[in-house]
């Protein structure tokens, strides 16, 4: 082997082995302080290797990039995993006079988890992603603004956990809650929770809503992409679907709902003293309209840390 030839093929494996290690997390900002061991050193192997008029064994050559390849990756200390931790709380005490709240939601790919709580008009937790919020009060209507803090340079995938937000309401208030997502892991569990409005906007992932014991009537809107869908409604509640999409499979029937007027519906629909519409635009997915049984009483929703 021809020592220009082991000089550049040196380069290039050190080069993606520099690369290689940084993708799986590792610091390659401590290299930099190297950079002048390193430089001159490679200056002197390449100016060798253009005086050097013989050639250089494999087992040599293979020696040798071993050797300078192991130094790099001692090397690279691991970056250990860092942990962003936010909370957000909206107390009894700040807004002593409110008789409705609406939440609008913006969050990336991550897990989120929506509760309920009786400690405060509304709380939350943020790992990994921190929030941006806004709070403001109307004729005693509460509106939340939250929104994933766009900060590239912070953030990466490598160095930090999965991004879990958790998100808890009153439900002494009546609730709108509008969300727009990226690929996410959902438990929207908003039973207990009066519910005027949900629309759910989201990309590709695996959702469960829970509903029940929301209002009169709560019209609940989602539109997915390739995702794992599944709402979970009690039988004495009526229910009213209108379907459009790419989903040409469901289990309505199965669970008794029948077709009137380009929309399914429940027997129980015109009489129940609860009822949901269901606006559900959605690709080619999972999905699943469960009906449980009717709880005696419902116990508080509290999310649970994922």
């Amino acid at each position: 082997m021809k020592p220009t030839n082991l000089i550049a093929g040196l380069f290039l494996i050190l080069l993606g082995a520099i690369f290689f290690m940084n993708n799986l997390g590792y610091d390659s900002w401590y290299l930099l302080r190297l950079l002048p061991i390193i430089g001159p050193i490679l200056l002197i192997l390449f100016g060798l290797s253009l005086l050097w008029k013989g050639k250089i064994s494999r087992g040599v050559a293979f020696a040798i990039v071993l050797l300078v390849v192991g130094t790099v990756i001692l090397l690279f200390p691991k970056t250990a995993l860092e942990t962003v931790e936010e909370s957000f709380l909206v107390s009894f005490s700040d807004y002593p006079a409110l008789s409705a709240g609406a939440l609008e939601l913006n969050f990336g790919a991550g897990r989120l988890a929506i509760g309920s709580t009786t400690e405060s008009w509304a709380e939350g937790r943020f790992l990994e992603i921190p929030a941006l919020s806004s709070i403001t009060e109307t004729d005693q209507k509460l509106k939340l603004k939250i929104r994933a803090k766009n900060d590239k340079f912070k953030y990466n995938r490598f160095n930090h956990q999965q991004p879990v937000w958790e998100l808890n309401l009153s439900p002494q208030l009546a609730w709108e809650v509008f969300i727009h997502t990226g690929a996410i892991k959902g438990d929207l569990d908003l039973r207990g929770v009066p519910l005027h409005r949900l629309d759910l906007n989201c990309g590709a992932g695996e959702i469960g809503i829970r509903l029940g014991n929301n209002s009169t009537h709560t019209i609940v809107k989602v539109s997915a992409g390739a995702s794992s869908l599944k709402i979970s409604i009690p039988e004495s509640t009526g229910i009213r679907v209108h379907l459009d999409g790419a989903l040409t499979k469901t289990n309505f029937e199965e669970i008794g709902l029948f077709l009137h007027n380009k929309r399914y519906v429940s027997a129980n629909y015109e009489t129940a003293t609860e009822r949901i519409d269901l606006e559900l635009n959605i690709a080619v997915s999972n999905f699943e309209l469960k009906r449980i049984p009717v709880e005696v009483s419902v116990d508080s929703n509290a999310v649970r840390k994922i």
